[in-house]
């Protein structure tokens, strides 16, 4: 600890990753100061409160709660130690159409019964389907999610090599559902997850039907108090540990001098680092950060890349009750090739009839809302080369809220109290987010483990990088794993140099 203590850490971002990261390296005995743009912490998962109304602007899906429980439990805390969680069930609803829709039980029993009606013995191919998906999702955390890979060769354990067969990392999700199933609204339900990981069927390996496990077995849960609550409680364990929060803070450059990032210019004052970790945009802080000659990845990496989707959402305060909605909501439209062709592939368009995702929290939290009102945020994933026109976005809103009525037989546009659109600009303009992308760097083969940025820095030695870009990948609680990963690595840079300078 001789060689930590009083080394002064710079992170970059105060989102789920940068104060995860925070906490963590405080504990070790860094000197670890937060430098946030915004006015508030939590990144794509801030809150935004109005008339009464409390909103989480991004994530709403409490999912993998292992990685939620490992990363309190290197505090010796456990998540419940600052907010409670309750399981959602039935765990969401499902549209194919007007007068078609069905409910996803926390019973997995009753999904199996489910199952039965969409096709023979589909009851039985669900069992195998999740068995199979529990399997690999057991590897998969066992094995990958927490080990860190710098080159090919971290890739080529042979015992490595044999769990990836076993994780079917060559075969394409939408085949290797298709093995399983033959009913379209089967196929659609088990590999819908993947889609809020910033991928889609036909470009991500099989391996993510682990979120079918996911799902079904470890289910959907719900922090009390919103995802607002879990930033709150990420940021506490931070300050418990002497970490010093700067928000209003955005920096525009990292000065580098004989391969050491030696400080950064902010809009509130300039910072001395020993060491930085930004959890901040990747692209951003390698492209608009540092100098050319110092970026690990230039320009042509990043035109190469598919990035994840944009989205457009919408959150609305209501002053009444509503009736035909769950906590969670989906419509599949019916061309779901069509509608992920127009997210990700060469012509990129809006969707005429896109698949939405609507959530309504306060059906299991009553503290989001004033007293007969009703919280809804609808969710639309788009491509993130896109227009984003503010008269463009009133208009799509209108179409999005007519199918949203109309699936659900249910008025909504009358009872509007409070209402805020955004989409591409805001992730932009909020989080500098490369092409507006709300998820990062899409999860395919060739952008998974090993093949995705770093998270240190080539050129910069004291330079690192956490976050949705970063091994794992897209999600809450794989972010958290990032940061203990880049945090990992930091410690063990810092005492190897230590050692060496002893020797």
């Amino acid at each position: 600890m001789k060689e930590i203590k009083g080394r002064k850490v710079m992170v970059i971002g105060a989102g789920f990753t940068g104060l995860s990261a925070a906490a963590i390296l405080a504990k070790e005995g860094f000197e670890v100061t937060v430098l946030e743009k915004n006015d508030k912490p939590g990144g794509r998962g801030m809150v935004w409160q109005e008339k009464g109304y409390v909103f989480d602007m991004g994530p709403s899906w409490y999912m993998m709660i292992d990685a939620f429980d490992n990363f309190f439990a290197l505090f010796g805390k456990k998540p419940e130690d600052y907010y409670k969680t309750v399981r959602i069930d039935p765990s969401y609803r499902v549209h194919f159409g007007e007068n078609d829709s069905l409910d996803i039980k926390a019973d997995i029993n009753e999904n199996y019964k489910l199952f039965d009606t969409f096709e023979k013995e589909g009851g039985k191919k669900l069992r195998k389907f999740i068995e199979r998906s529990k399997a690999m999702y057991d590897i998969v955390f066992d094995h990958f999610l927490y080990k860190d890979y710098w080159n090919i060769l971290d890739f080529l354990d042979r015992s490595l090599i044999f769990k990836g067969l076993k994780l079917k990392i060559l075969t394409k999700l939408d085949k290797f559902v298709k093995k399983y199933f033959k009913s379209d609204k089967a196929q659609k339900i088990v590999q819908y997850s993947v889609a809020f990981v910033g991928a889609s069927p036909p470009i991500s390996p099989a391996v993510y039907s682990i979120l079918a496990h996911c799902d079904m077995n470890l289910g959907i849960w719900y922090p009390l108090g919103g995802f607002g609550a879990i930033v709150d409680a990420i940021k506490n364990l931070g300050v418990e540990k002497g970490v010093d929060f700067k928000f209003n803070t955005e920096v525009f450059k990292i000065e580098v001098k004989d391969k050491m990032g030696k400080r950064l210019l902010t809009s509130n004052g300039n910072f001395q680092a020993d060491i930085i970790l930004n959890t901040g945009d990747y692209e951003h802080g390698e492209m608009k950060l540092i100098e050319e000659k110092y970026r690990t990845y230039k320009e042509k990496y990043w035109k190469k890349k598919i990035i994840a989707p944009a989205a457009f959402l919408v959150y609305l305060g209501l002053n009444k009750k509503l009736n035909n909605f769950l906590h969670h909501n989906f419509y599949f439209n019916p061309d779901w090739d069509d509608y992920f062709n127009k997210i990700f592939g060469s012509n990129p368009q809006w969707p005429e009839d896109p698949s939405i995702y609507i959530t309504v929290p306060s059906k299991s939290d009553p503290s989001l809302i004033p007293e007969g009102g009703e919280l809804m945020t609808i969710l639309v994933l788009v491509s993130p080369d896109l227009d984003d026109i503010e008269s463009f976005r009133e208009q799509y809103f209108d179409k999005v809220l007519e199918k949203v009525e109309k699936l659900t037989g249910e008025s909504i546009k009358d009872s509007i109290v409070v209402k805020r659109i955004v989409a591409h600009e805001h992730f932009k303009n909020t989080f500098h987010a490369f092409k507006g992308t709300a998820l990062g760097l899409a999860h395919t083969l060739r952008q998974t483990a090993v093949f995705r940025p770093h998270h240190k820095s080539k050129k910069v030695k004291n330079l690192y990088y956490a976050g949705h870009y970063t091994h794992p990948g897209v999600g809450v609680p794989v972010s958290i794993i990032s940061a203990q990963l880049a945090c990992e690595k930091i410690t063990k840079d810092v005492k190897k140099v230590a050692m060496k300078k002893n020797k």
